[in-house]
């Protein structure tokens, strides 16, 4: 299978999304020894792999394609949720299955061009998320998803946001690049003010890494997101004198009600409030 690349809602998805040329994601009818079924007309039906779904998504596009030399092509699929770690599956009636790479669907992607710090924002009704790095350079992006799965810290701290999922990406096959991150969560006056803690000073960042990091408190829990494990706790507040990622900056509530929570961030993560 050619690998579908990252891309944002309802985009169509390619092999690269950064450039105008990037051919389809592809699938071929091969013998057991690897070799392309050169006449083959097998009619391959593309969709979502069921236990790789993290947002819920629903596969939009001509999914069902008759190879042609062996070879089926799939343009104009796309999907419509933002969620980090779809895949997709090709299947074909007598023969087996292929699935393909993780890939990620964005609510946006903003190309970087450094030294000026990348920056990204995604928004629902209840939540907006923006967040910056300088540790990209000029072929990568940074993308920004708002929902997309969902994940908890435990009882202890009833959560109202949705879920803000950032990376840096690069154009062939989405996230994996890496970066420290300065992110701002937004929750909304009308989800604060119905909240458990409608008090800015009482905000937490729930967050989610593939990385070890230490919990405000008790021990690390655990996530499935999709098909990818995660790491999950509370972050502790950042120190004055060494701010060392993940750890929440700042809590702050705007003149509109909003409350705005700043922590920071590393690898590839995932946080609510």
């Amino acid at each position: 299978m050619t690998q579908p690349a990252g891309t944002t809602v309802n985009t169509g998805i390619s092999s690269s999304f950064d450039s105008p040329g990037a051919g389809p994601v592809q699938v071929k009818v091969v013998d057991q020894f690897g070799a392309t079924v050169t006449n083959s007309k097998a009619a391959i039906t593309m969709d979502i792999a069921s236990a790789a779904n993290p947002g819920a998504g629903t596969l939009a596009g001509k999914k069902t394609v008759s190879a042609v030399r062996g070879v089926a092509s799939f343009s104009g699929l796309s999907i419509n949720q933002a969620g980090i770690g779809y895949r997709l599956t090709a299947t074909a009636n007598g023969m087996g299955s292929v699935t393909s790479d993780h890939f990620d669907i964005w609510t946006s992607v903003q190309q970087c061009s450094p030294p000026t710090p990348c920056s990204s924002t995604a928004s629902s009704t209840t939540t907006s998320g923006t967040v910056t790095t300088s540790s990209a350079d000029s072929t990568q992006f940074i993308g920004a998803g708002i929902g997309g799965g969902s994940y908890d810290c435990g009882p202890s701290y009833p959560l109202s946001s949705d879920q803000f999922s950032f990376d840096v990406v690069n154009g062939s096959n989405g996230t994996g690049q890496g970066g420290q991150f300065t992110a701002v969560l937004r929750i909304r006056k009308a989800t604060v003010q119905s909240s458990t803690h409608p008090g800015a000073s009482t905000w937490q960042i729930c967050y989610a890494s593939t990385s070890p990091f230490t919990p405000r408190s008790g021990n690390p829990g655990a996530a499935t997101i999709g098909d990818i494990n995660y790491v999950t706790g509370l972050l502790p507040d950042c120190s004055n004198t060494a701010p060392v990622a993940p750890c929440v900056q700042s809590r702050t509530k705007d003149n509109a009600g909003d409350v705005l929570v700043t922590f920071l961030a590393s690898g590839d993560p995932l946080g609510r409030g």
